[in-house]
């Protein structure tokens, strides 16, 4: 995996980071990214790891969950 540029969220702030993953066949940007130093009451997410679950599949606990119809999508 390897980081891509920064945006920035009004609430949030700043990411520090996005990253691709990678498969035998192909490369998927910007899968996933963090908040380093998050602003405002987000304190919590600081160095968490956050996944599109628009552009792949998440299993949580054994259970995939269903792709959401957003404008990320």
């Amino acid at each position: 995996m390897g980081a891509s540029e920064w945006t920035a969220c009004p609430y949030k702030g700043r990411t520090t980071g996005y990253w691709s993953g990678r498969t035998d066949a192909s490369v998927h940007p910007d899968l996933a990214w963090s908040y380093g130093f998050p602003t405002g009451g987000v304190g919590p997410v600081a160095g968490v790891i956050a996944f599109y679950n628009e552009h792949g599949e998440l299993v949580v606990d054994g259970r995939r969950l269903d792709r959401p119809r957003t404008a990320f999508f």
